[in-house]
Parts: structure tokens; sequence; C-alpha cells
């Protein structure tokens, strides 16, 4: 079903990046919507949304090697409304290849949340699009303890995380400090990182992953 509009976000740096903004046609939003978020209205994407993805795509320029990650894989952006400033949302499934789902964030470090959910569901596409050939999980893969979700969850959904945040922390590590405001960001999410990594037990893990998966589990744990 084609969407009921398109704008187009463009961001000139060293390298052009290009996201398509779709409006859903009302019965593809009603079948899309997920975790209790609802779409951005058209009035809404058209100011607040083009223009917090703007920014966002301002700051991916800042580290061209994961600029150009994100381009590719993070094509097409559907704009969530929530509820609160302080609370984003953002999901992407990998039967929907090339789509993100995002709010556009308000209030402190908006422009940097933003930016963080950008990339978060780019690493997700990505990592789902390698394993269609290199599977990193066993079919029986158990429940483990998830500190981001604090639940029990299968070995490829905590892989899928470990490896999101990762990405994410080495972002923030590379991304240049150029407002107190970055610097703050990225002391924060550091922090919470190495404290959300640290509560894994990789040892728990090893059984139920592939030999290609433990060789992964090394590289993001190093």
């Amino acid at each position: 079903m084609p969407p009921s509009k398109v704008w187009q976000v463009t961001s000139k740096g060293a390298a052009e990046l290009n996201l398509s903004v779709e409006l859903l046609a009302p019965l593809a939003a009603q079948k899309l919507a997920s975790k209790g978020a609802s779409f951005a209205d058209e009035a809404t994407i058209a100011t607040e949304g083009l223009a917090g993805l703007e920014r966002a795509l301002s700051l991916l320029q800042q580290v061209l090697s994961l600029q150009a990650t994100v381009g590719a894989l993070a094509k097409s952006v559907h704009i969530l409304e929530v509820s609160e400033p302080g609370y984003d949302v953002s999901y992407s499934d990998p039967l929907i290849p090339f789509s993100v789902f995002l709010n556009v964030s308000k209030g402190r470090f908006a422009d940097l949340r933003t930016t963080e959910a950008l990339v978060h569901e780019a690493m997700h596409l990505q990592l789902s699009l390698i394993e269609r050939f290199v599977p990193i999980a066993k079919v029986d893969q158990g429940l483990h303890y998830s500190p981001w979700k604090d639940s029990q969850r299968p070995v490829s959904g905590l892989m899928h995380a470990l490896y999101v945040f990762r990405v994410i922390d080495q972002w923030l590590a590379l991304l240049p400090k150029t407002s107190q405001e970055a610097a703050d960001y990225a002391e924060k999410r550091h922090k919470e990182i190495g404290e959300e990594v640290g509560q894994l037990d990789p040892a728990s893990l090893v059984d139920h992953l592939t030999a290609e998966g433990q060789q992964f589990l090394s590289r993001l744990l190093a």
C-alpha cells in the first residue's frame, strides 16, 4: 500500500545523506502501529518531524562511516507520536527492510536521542540482514536475562541488543564533543551501556551460539 505522502530530508556534508519520511495510509498505519505508539499526523511531520530529523542527520554527518551505514539501511522513516517529551520509542521489523519507526525526541538531549534511535534501528536491520546468510544463534536458543528488557530473552535478541549498544557507544566515542550537551550525553550513555553490558552472563550464551556467533560475541566483548 503506497504512502499518503512522502517528504525528502537531505543533509549535505562530506557525503550526502537522504531519507524518505513517509505518511502511511490509514489502514497501513493501523496495521503497523506497535508498542502503544501512534503515528504522527501530517502537520506534525511537516514541522517538528522534518526539522528534528534534519538536525539528527547533521549529527550523523560527523561520523562518516556510520553515516554511510545508516543511510544505506534506514531509507524510509515513519514518525511516531509519544505522550511525554522525555519518553522515546522506536522499532524496526526485519520483514520491512530499510524502514525504521521512531519519534522525534523533545526535551533534554533531543537531537542526540533522535540520532541514537536512527542508529539503533539501522543496526538492528543490518544484523538481521547478516543473519540471513550467517546465523549467529542456534535453533535451540534458550532464555537468558536481558538487562535492556529486564526479562528473559532468546540469545538472538541479546546479541542484537549487545551489537546495537556497542555501536552506539562507539558512535558517541567518535562524535566530536563540540558542545557540553554532546559531552554530557556521551558520558551518560557510556556509563549506562557499560553497566548494562556488565550484567550479561556471556558464558551462559556460548552453547546457544553458532561458531560464527561465538566469534561475534568475543569481538563485541573485547
